[in-house]
């Protein structure tokens, strides 16, 4: 049901459409060396050259625009170098013979690409209207696929040899996907035979996927990686500027923004009409709003209630954190923001908050709302927690409190100097079935031992979450659950901790040994490499003869001497909603359901964890101190 549940969130959020576009800079780091206000410039990239009036679009996927380019040709760009880094992938010379595929706007632009580089196009579509086109535009070999002689056209063109590449090809040709398409080759007789290579073209070129490139700003050096997808799209320009692409003549549409609809009608098929670039305007003079108001925000709150504010709604949130908020008593949903303003908008109407934004300072500084939930990624948790408590909020946030010492360090003097509720969200230590254990421990009045086992599996190598900067590392971004729960368990502060590593992974595969000052001990081991068969989590707590183990959150055997009794859930029961109860118990009585050092000494458990791994040996943990 928690995978049901995960997999329907994900496909309710909205989706951004589009990735090329093009326009002026409103805003931009004044330190930049290349980019200026006011300056045009074109952009791509999926969920950032969205179609939408204000984009947000980091420096690698942004290029000028050449002089004598308007702004609907130069919204070709990151189209242009989808065709472009195909073009560079067939590993062309002057004079090369070469078989384009279809006639559609990526076609359109190959054929004119490779005319421009002094190669030889012939072009085939099932679309007489396609092939016109390209007739239209100049490509004296254009063919309709089914009617015409295209493997005759393509001997002839090439005295009997084939052509250089793509499709018909001669012996040792070079076949380029560039679009999307099924890919069953038949080996024999043609690849086979004839040797040929089949390479497939990744969307714009270098960079793409890359999240250190796209998102981080990290180029690749100039020498070592000629051409990125940012260099593919300022090539692309300058062709089309220097008239070897005409893009005006494919320019088959325009509709403003408030008509897209019409425009995906024509793309779908439902409004059966030629087409094959289309392109949408905006207004000029676009409102800068931050802010999307579905219904008014009284002046004052009614007495009583908790007016709160949430920043992000992933997957996670809108699965765990929002639905125990929605609909709840002495509770007002102000505003959520996220970074992508859409996402707000849908969680809002969703989930019943009044105000939607794309600005999380902004948020959390607002002085209608007095509690903040924090679930953006991880490295901005410490930095809007501080911001919040220094705006007098309380605060939740989700886990992990902080991924570096200099953020936590940053936190503890505002929090200790608000006097607010800080709770982050380490919910396992509510669950029913740790709260049960936890009474059988402490009535033993003697130190624990705890193993705890976590099957937590691998992760791609470029999950955003293994990235130490915004992730921080599966230590610290998921191992504080476990911490904490053994912290909760053992009622006692860790002071030290011993770690090693399996295999050259630090965050997939660790066993870390944890000391606590009343003499109880905890083993995590953290499996990145275990079946997927064997349940994520099992935990076993004994002290004096007396204890528990709970098995996957799903049932806890408690042991109590001679007796042994079972504590069954309805399926996994994790504490999420119990969290979110105590947290608003929290904020009314003014008692914290989790010490702000409990919180704090976790957090930094999971950092000497990482230290101890890094020297190999044992590390205290320590709060690090003001400014460090």
């Amino acid at each position: 049901m928690a995978t049901l549940r995960k997999v329907q969130e994900k496909l309710d959020q909205p989706k951004a459409l589009g990735y090329s576009s093009a326009g002026v800079i409103l805003e931009t780091d004044p330190d930049d060396p290349v980019f200026r206000v006011g300056d045009r410039v074109a952009c791509g990239g999926q969920d950032y050259a969205s179609h939408a009036e204000l984009v947000s679009v980091p420096r690698n996927l942004v290029v000028p625009i050449p002089e004598g380019l308007g702004f609907a040709e130069a919204s070709f760009a990151a189209v242009g170098a989808i065709a472009l880094q195909g073009v560079r992938r067939a590993e062309l010379q002057l004079g090369s013979r070469v078989l384009v595929v279809g006639l559609g706007l990526l076609g359109q632009l190959t054929w004119q690409l490779l005319r421009h580089s002094g190669c030889v196009a012939i072009g085939t579509d099932v679309s007489p209207h396609a092939v016109e086109t390209a007739r239209r535009l100049g490509l004296a070999h254009a063919l309709v696929r089914g009617r015409d002689d295209v493997e005759g056209a393509c001997a002839a063109l090439s005295d009997g040899h084939g052509v250089d590449a793509v499709v018909v090809s001669r012996v040792r040709g070079r076949v380029v996907a560039v679009g999307a398409f099924p890919m069953d080759l038949p080996r024999d007789p043609h690849y086979y035979r004839k040797e040929l290579d089949f390479v497939i073209s990744r969307s714009y070129g270098p960079g793409r996927y890359d999240a250190g490139y796209e998102e981080g700003g990290l180029d690749y050096p100039y020498g070592f990686v000629r051409w990125t997808e940012g260099r593919n799209m300022a090539s692309f320009l300058e062709a089309a500027a220097a008239g070897g692409v005409d893009l005006a003549s494919l320019i088959t549409h325009r509709f403003p923004l408030e008509k897209a609809e019409d425009a995906y009608r024509i793309v779908t098929g439902e409004r059966s009409e030629p087409h094959i670039g289309i392109v949408l305007t905006y207004d000029e003079h676009p409102r800068a709003e931050k802010t999307v108001a579905l219904r008014p925000v009284a002046a004052a709150a009614t007495p009583g209630t908790l007016r709160i504010g949430f920043a992000g709604a992933g997957s996670f949130a809108r699965s765990y954190l929002l639905p125990h908020l929605k609909g709840k008593s002495g509770v007002e949903l102000v505003k959520v923001a996220t970074a992508k303003g859409y996402t707000a908008t849908d969680a809002a109407q969703r989930f019943g908050f009044a105000e939607a934004g794309s600005d999380a300072l902004e948020l959390v500084r607002d002085p209608r709302i007095d509690a903040v939930f924090i679930a953006t990624r991880h490295d901005h948790h410490g930095p809007l927690a501080t911001a919040a408590l220094a705006a007098g909020k309380h605060v939740f946030v989700e886990k992990p409190l902080a991924v570096s010492p200099e953020h936590l360090a940053e936190l503890l003097p505002v929090a200790e100097r608000a006097g607010k509720i800080v709770q982050t969200g380490f919910n396992r230590r509510f669950s029913p079935l740790a709260v049960a254990l936890r009474g059988e421990l402490a009535a033993s009045a003697a130190p624990a031992q705890i193993t705890y086992r976590v099957n937590a599996g691998p992760l791609p190598a470029d999950h955003w979450l293994l990235d130490p900067l915004q992730g921080g590392g599966r230590v610290i971004g998921e191992g504080c659950h476990f911490v904490d729960l053994m912290q909760f368990l053992a009622g006692q502060r860790p002071v030290r901790v011993c770690a090693s590593r399996f295999g050259a992974d630090a965050d997939g595969a660790v066993t870390a040994t944890i000391e606590f000052d009343g003499g109880s001990v905890g083993v995590l081991v953290y499996q990145g490499n275990a079946t997927p068969g064997v349940p994520k989590e099992r935990l076993e707590a004994f002290a004096g003869g007396r204890g528990g183990i709970i098995h996957d959150w799903r049932s806890v055997e408690i042991h109590g001497g001679r007796s042994v009794r079972t504590v069954k859930a309805s399926g996994q029961a994790k504490g999420y909603a119990e969290e979110v109860a105590a947290f608003l118990e929290a904020v009314k009585t003014g008692t914290p359901a989790i010490t702000l050092e409990s919180q704090a000494l976790t957090t930094a458990a999971t950092f000497a964890i990482l230290e101890s791994i890094a020297s190999g040996r044992p590390v205290a943990v320590r709060l690090p101190a003001a400014g460090a």
